[in-house]
């Protein structure tokens, strides 16, 4: 595959509008190896910033962020406070980016303890050395001169049950108890964590929530759903989608503009919270996909996965057969109350494995028997949202996304290819 960060990087500056104020600025970006954080170096690199590339794989630092004006650190725990202070000492910041934490659902399935540490206490270690900076400059009366913070969140803060698009003062109700809500739990919690500090401290901390972002520079295996459908795509394997998720309508943004609207929050915006999501794009999951398989010339097979075998316990391998350790072939397992060898149900009828995780045989289920698989939507809970989101207040400071889908997934496509 070609890796496309620097190309989209440029890209991006075609979106974010004018970014004087950037230039000659320092910038460390934490969870600079992922898709946001590799664009957004290669971007702020330039608009003229000079940027600090921090990630925990120094392997992936160098085969991601090579050959460009940037410094890069290993930093392989933003949960320790005495890594992060050591970072934000080594130079003089104007700009800290925190991106570093997992965003795809396999971390939020297998990992939700991880996912809460890495976006919680990342940010507090971040926020904290900032806080003993004010209260230094407080004692010796001076007024303390801090770099401004951007934290990039999610629209999993909003829940469910808003209708029409999100704007930054919507609420919804989040699981607490299904796996995925802990990540719009951990990334809820951050918020209200940079708002404390905002209030007591008067840091100066902006938070960025994208709905559905995506472009060919995600980390191989990654489980987000585009992630999934472009890598398949690209390889000549058919697209396996769960059952129902053509019918949503969603905004989809591709990287490049996303990350100009990163860019125009740090030149041009101030504290508190901003929606990233292009509205001009907002599309159902059907026409995208079409569109997907036609130019990647594969074809499109609905069910829960291994070709659409609603029997099959939900667990796919990157190639589409079922992993779920049914015997031989787990995808044929037809008794209703069978149980797979890691605790899951195989059985389309069973309501609970002996776990307590729904087995409908659903891809939609997340676990919990009781408010996350088909059953519990009917009585009332609800799956985790895709949610549009309104993003007036960021368009106000000048951002202009440049890419729509269609033009969004022939460019994946084609960098995946090569």
């Amino acid at each position: 595959m070609k890796y496309m960060a620097q190309e989209d990087g440029v890209r991006a500056l075609k979106s974010a509008g004018d970014l004087s104020a950037l230039s000659g600025k320092k910038v460390l970006v934490l969870g600079a190896t992922g898709m946001v954080g590799s664009v957004l170096s290669y971007a702020l690199t330039k608009a003229g910033a000079l940027v600090t590339a921090a990630g925990r794989d120094a392997k992936l630092l160098d085969e991601r962020l090579c050959g460009e004006c940037m410094k890069t650190m290993e930093i392989f725990d933003i949960t320790n406070p005495v890594i992060i202070r050591q970072a934000m000492t080594s130079d003089t910041f104007d700009f800290i980016v925190d991106c570093a934490a997992p965003a795809d659902p396999r971390s939020a399935f297998e990992e939700p303890v991880e996912v809460l540490r890495d976006n919680f206490f990342g940010l507090d270690n971040i926020l904290a050395v900032l806080a003993e900076d004010v209260k230094a400059a407080q004692r010796r009366g001076r007024k303390p001169e801090i770099p401004v913070v951007l934290f990039i969140s999610s629209n999993a803060v909003y829940g469910k049950d808003e209708d029409g698009a999100a704007c930054e003062k919507c609420s919804g109700v989040i699981d607490f108890t299904c796996p995925f809500g802990t990540y719009g739990v951990a990334k809820g919690a951050s918020e209200a964590l940079a708002a404390a500090y905002t209030r007591q401290f008067g840091i100066d901390v902006r938070i960025a929530r994208p709905g559905i972002v995506y472009g060919p520079e995600f980390i191989p295996g990654d489980t987000r759903p585009f992630a999934k459908i472009l890598s398949a795509a690209a390889a000549g394997s058919d697209i396996h989608v769960p059952e129902g998720i053509g019918n949503i309508r969603t905004d989809v943004t591709y990287i490049s503009d996303f990350v100009g609207g990163l860019l125009a929050i740090l030149a041009r915006g101030e504290k508190g919270c901003y929606n990233v999501s292009n509205s001009e794009a907002e599309v159902d999951v059907a026409t995208v996909l079409k569109g997907v398989a036609k130019e990647a010339g594969v074809e499109i097979k609905e069910g829960a996965c291994c070709g659409g075998s609603a029997s099959c316990c939900g667990k796919c391998t990157e190639n589409g057969k079922c992993s779920c350790g049914c015997g031989g072939d787990p995808c044929k397992c037809e008794e209703a109350d069978k149980a797979c060898s890691d605790g899951t149900c195989c059985g389309g009828s069973a309501p609970k494995c002996d776990d307590g995780t729904c087995c409908g045989g659903s891809a939609s289920c997340c676990g919990k028997g009781d408010g996350c698989c088909e059953k519990g939507k009917e009585e009332g809970h609800k799956l985790p949202r895709l949610t549009r989101l309104n993003s007036v207040k960021l368009e106000q400071l000048g951002w202009d996304p440049q890419i729509g889908p269609e033009d969004g997934t022939i460019l994946s496509l084609k960098a995946l290819k090569e």
